[in-house]
């Protein structure tokens, strides 16, 4: 895509804002920026690092803010006539926030909320990069529809680290001495961590430990597991699908702004002849 130049014609500005912002350059210059920023970031926690180059981290911080002021100033000039369209969009709303308020007189003097900014700009790759926001929106996704499966998972190793508390706190204190304690021991299971040692020292001090943790693995461990991924699998592809509908809806947005502005521009020149027209008709 070759992005236009703006000429003297105002109304070309936005036609070349959006072909700029769109163009695939663009964006690697932009995802190499917001790398370039996390890569400066982490520098900066480097005592001697800041010793010896501090200014020059300094600088090229600001050279990252310039450019995704820049970006921002871009992304509203696109709308044209319409510029509060570009605040619809909530990565937009995070954009312009998150610039606007390095720009801020009280922010700038606050090192703390000043390094907080910072690390917000590199979360812009979430933007950037089409995977990583997927996976974002995703997960939103399938928080809410997961509450069944952590009510269901809650209940289950309730219930079952009180029948682990009735059956083994007399024989392995260690381990079911308290429902706390039965409850910490199910969800080392449930995570396999060390979850070998710990049916070997349950089972050293009764050996009926061993079918009642077979019973929760194969049920806890496996099959709940399990159904927590089906949920989100099933937001992977919701999200998919929305975000291939929003790509087509922004192109098709885009293009109709484009002829909106080319429709105006005709309009305009239309009234400019007319104008003209009527300075030297004869029949005035």
């Amino acid at each position: 895509m070759r992005v236009p130049t703006l000429g003297t014609d105002p109304s070309r500005v936005p036609a070349a804002c959006r072909a700029l912002l769109a163009h695939r350059r663009f964006q690697m210059l932009s995802m190499s920026v917001i790398v370039l920023n996390g890569a400066v970031l982490g520098a900066m926690t480097f005592p001697a690092a800041v010793r010896s180059a501090e200014e020059f981290l300094l600088w090229v911080d600001h050279v990252c803010l310039g450019f995704f002021t820049f970006e921002v100033v871009a992304g509203i000039l696109s709308f044209g006539r319409r510029p509060w369209r570009y605040f619809r969009d909530g990565w937009n709303i995070f954009d312009f926030a998150i610039v606007a308020a390095s720009f801020l007189p009280g922010v700038r003097e606050n090192v703390t909320i000043l390094r907080m900014l910072r690390l917000a700009r590199v979360v812009r790759i979430f933007r950037n990069m089409p995977s990583l926001r997927l996976i974002l929106v995703a997960a939103g996704k399938a928080l809410p529809k997961s509450a069944g499966v952590f009510a269901l998972t809650g209940l289950v190793m309730y219930l079952w680290a009180m029948i682990g508390w009735i059956a083994f706190s007399a024989t392995d204190p260690q381990h079911f001495g308290t429902v706390g304690r039965a409850l910490l021991n199910l969800f080392q299971l449930v995570a396999f961590d060390d979850m070998g040692n710990v049916i070997r020292d349950s089972m050293a001090e009764n050996v009926w430990t061993l079918p009642y943790y077979i019973v929760f693995i194969l049920f806890g461990a496996f099959i709940l597991v399990n159904i927590m991924i089906g949920v989100v699998l099933a937001s992977m592809e919701e999200a998919q699908k929305l975000d291939d509908e929003d790509g087509q809806v922004s192109a098709d947005t885009a293009l109709l702004l484009e002829r909106i502005d080319s429709l105006q521009v005709a309009v305009d020149k239309l009234t400019a002849n007319q104008e003209r027209a009527r300075e030297y008709t004869p029949f005035r």
